[in-house]
């Protein structure tokens, strides 16, 4: 038994060979209770040409290829999504900080940071690339654009747009409900709203051309990616002002290895101090002291020693020459008495008074202050 589209495609060829007119076979087909999109597609499989009988149209096929071509098209377009969108999270992030989380989770953007800006800085150029051949192509052949994967795959995209803003819009209206609506989380959310509503338009309206202009096949999705090109290379140019350009995160780096050198010579210095009860005189003794301590705490990128010098018995100065400055945004447990300009800057530290002779003195002071508390409440005689 045949299926209603054979029986469609099959009158539709009689009457054609019968020299009834296009518009007489599509009216009587929607009077029949055809839909006029089931109509004009099969006479549209047909070409309107002066011959005795029928011309078929050329039929969209598929070549691997062409398989390839979207598949990369569409892949890169949603890693390149995501990571768009996870850069600009972490630039809301750095630029409105939450008061709640601490100085290292603040610097540890940094690294999620740089991997947004590589992927964008690959997948983008990519995308633009495969997506221009692939409009080139559907331009010059306008039958591919009835593609079986093309429209899979730009209906799966459709739908997880879909999703994304509906999962979007349903955050906002439960935070804004719970009276929880901050400015950070608004510029999320605008920032989910404006990628997915933005492929999700598109796209859309690629379906909707697909429809009506399939015949006419024009390259499409200029303004598209002129604005996701402008949108890239402004989060990318924000991303270098914010964690600076590569020069400088290399040379933060460094600064980063020559305060933990000088973190391990404090560490020695103050073992020294606790088990001779003074400090050492110079870096040479204080190797000559520790056998563990390296051979030397020299600059990693000058080669120049690390300056030591004894300021008095409790106290003591550690210098180096820095590349860039360490401030508020210092990471790590020591960044408050780590910080530092940049050039030459020296730190002085005093030694702590945790050695066995002033806990002694401590504890001998302590016990006097009891003995003359006691006696002082003691009656008289």
């Amino acid at each position: 038994m045949a299926s209603p589209s054979q029986d469609l495609e099959l009158f539709v060829r009689d009457a054609l060979l019968r020299g009834q007119p296009r518009a007489a076979i599509d009216a009587a087909l929607v009077q029949a209770g055809w839909s006029p999109q089931q109509t004009r597609s099969v006479l549209d499989a047909y070409a309107d040409v002066d011959f005795p009988v029928p011309v078929p149209r050329p039929r969209a096929s598929l070549s691997a290829r062409e398989a390839f071509a979207y598949l990369v098209m569409f892949a890169t377009l949603y890693f390149g999504a995501w990571n768009l969108g996870s850069l600009l999270f972490d630039l809301i992030n750095r630029t409105w900080p939450d008061p709640a989380l601490n100085q290292y989770v603040f610097r540890s953007t940094d690294g999620s940071i740089r991997w947004a800006m590589a992927a964008l800085i690959i997948a983008f150029p990519v995308f633009v690339f495969v997506a221009r051949r692939v409009a080139r192509d559907v331009a010059l052949h306008p039958i591919k654009r009835l593609s079986a994967i093309r429209r899979w795959l730009t209906y799966v995209t459709l739908f997880l747009a879909a999703t994304v803003l509906i999962g979007d819009t349903t955050t906002l209206v439960y935070n804004a409900l719970g009276g929880e609506l901050t400015l950070r989380f608004v510029l999320k959310v605008l920032v989910v709203a404006a990628i997915a509503g933005g492929v999700f338009g598109y796209y859309l309206a690629d379906l909707r051309r697909e429809e009506g202009e399939a015949a006419r096949g024009r390259p499409a999705g200029q303004w598209f990616l002129v604005g996701a090109g402008i949108a890239v290379a402004a989060s990318l140019a924000a991303a270098i002002a914010v964690i600076g350009s590569p020069a400088q995160q290399r040379a933060q780096r460094f600064d980063e290895r020559r305060v933990r050198m000088l973190e391990q010579v404090a560490s020695a210095v103050e073992r020294h101090a606790a088990s001779e009860r003074r400090l050492p005189v110079s870096l040479d003794a204080l190797r000559a002291w520790s056998p563990g301590a390296p051979q030397s705490w020299n600059d990693p990128q000058t080669g120049r020693p690390i300056e030591y010098r004894v300021i008095d018995a409790r106290r003591y100065e550690l210098c180096a020459v820095f590349a860039t400055v360490q401030g508020e945004g210092a990471d790590g447990p020591m960044a408050e008495e780590w910080r530092h300009p940049a050039g030459r800057h020296c730190f002085v530290r005093p030694v702590p008074a945790n050695d066995a002779a002033a806990a002694a003195a401590e504890a001998a002071a302590m016990a006097a202050d009891a003995v003359r508390a006691t006696a002082g409440a003691a009656p008289p005689r």
